[in-house]
């Protein structure tokens, strides 16, 4: 019983891990990695809306053959705002691009506008074995239901304070077993840190999803001004100065936002650098274009919104450096006490050492030599 146990939560902590790696990679690459999470039943029955299916990222030298799953997102058709599709390939190929269909759907996609699939636009293949996909039933809707935060910007830090309450509650019966009965392993260390690690997630999780970056191309000419297709400022003659609309701001939470407003392109001036956001409030940004150097510039602004879990300078400072920086930094500092009070508290502390040296030993004995 006590294997079964050890398996069980060794199942799951790998589960919680493989989930969490696969979020900060989504989040970060803007691409699936590792898992996904199924948002309608046009592949049925392979699989159902809910389920997760492992992924296998591909590099470009990789080949796609017919009958392989793909994972792309194309701009046309009614596919277009889907985000990540994924449909089986039925037939073209990596020169003039795929042709894909939905198991349960009864048109390709291109018969629906999507246009031939091109190879840059596929970010993965489902992972089979034999032609089989690896899909784990169900356990995607816990994913599709913390996307609520979308609507609703207290579900995710709602969930953070549930994990808080049930680790809390562990710590507690735990508390008054310990007399009764010496527990030997790491289950109760392992709570903790996976527990401060997944609230840490969320967090960033849903401080990602209310941040933007502005895609700013544009020119300066000593001689003239016009316009440049794709680009909102155009070619500026040297001297002048353009004024869009950047952002519109508003916080819809119950606690005040931090707001860190970053570029790298020193041309570029901004309305707000670091501000706040109070609850119900609203804000509108802007960016100014100052025409100094003549040249191309293909260039980023920044707008990044944070929980107020560290000084509003400090922030600022982290989003200079670095957005990402910035984000893993106020993201950690809910999670950390969690995931360092197992090295604190002494009991836990010896505990945990005593159980790595048991392991260890067992290993070395093990050995041949």
């Amino acid at each position: 019983m006590k294997i079964l146990s050890k398996i069980l939560n060794l199942v799951l902590v790998i589960g919680i891990l493989c989930t969490l790696i696969a979020a900060v990679g989504s989040a970060i690459t803007g691409k699936p990695v590792l898992l996904t999470v199924i948002r309608s039943n046009s592949m049925y029955p392979v699989w159902e809306r809910g389920d997760m299916v492992i992924l296998h990222n591909m590099k470009e030298s990789d080949l796609v053959k017919n009958g392989d799953i793909i994972f792309f997102k194309t701009e046309k058709g009614s596919l277009s705002n889907k985000g990540w599709i994924a449909h089986r390939v039925i037939d073209g190929d990596a020169d003039q691009g795929f042709i894909t269909k939905g198991d349960a759907n009864e048109t390709t996609d291109q018969q629906d506008g999507a246009g031939m699939i091109e190879r840059h636009m596929i970010a993965g293949k489902a992972f089979t074995i034999g032609e089989v996909p690896i899909v784990i039933p169900k356990l995607g809707y816990l994913s599709l239901w913390a996307e609520d935060y979308q609507s609703s910007p207290y579900t995710l830090p709602g969930i953070a304070v549930v994990i808080a309450i049930i680790i809390g509650i562990g710590e507690l019966l735990s508390g008054k077993k310990k007399h009764q009965k010496k527990n030997k392993g790491m289950d109760l260390q392992l709570i903790y840190i996976v527990g401060g690690v997944t609230i840490s997630v969320i967090m960033g999780a849903t401080m990602l999803a209310s941040s933007q970056t502005l895609k700013l191309m544009y020119e300066v000419s000593e001689e003239n001004q016009g316009v440049l297709m794709g680009s909102a400022v155009g070619i500026l003659k040297v001297g002048e100065s353009v004024t869009n609309p950047l952002s519109d701001l508003s916080n819809g939470g119950f606690f005040k936002l931090i707001g860190a407003i970053t570029t790298d392109d020193n041309q570029v001036t901004l309305s707000h650098n670091s501000l706040s956001l109070s609850p119900g409030q609203q804000l509108e940004t802007e960016f100014t274009v100052h025409a100094v150097t003549p040249g191309s510039y293909d260039t980023s602004i920044k707008v990044g919104l944070f929980y107020p879990f560290l000084p509003s300078s400090f922030i600022y400072f982290l989003a200079q450096k670095s957005y990402w920086l910035a984000l893993a930094a106020v993201s950690l500092v809910p999670g950390l006490p969690l995931i360092v009070y197992p090295f604190i508290d002494g009991r836990m502390r010896r505990k945990m050492f005593n159980v790595l040296r048991n392991k260890q030993r067992r290993m070395r004995a093990a050995l041949p030599f």
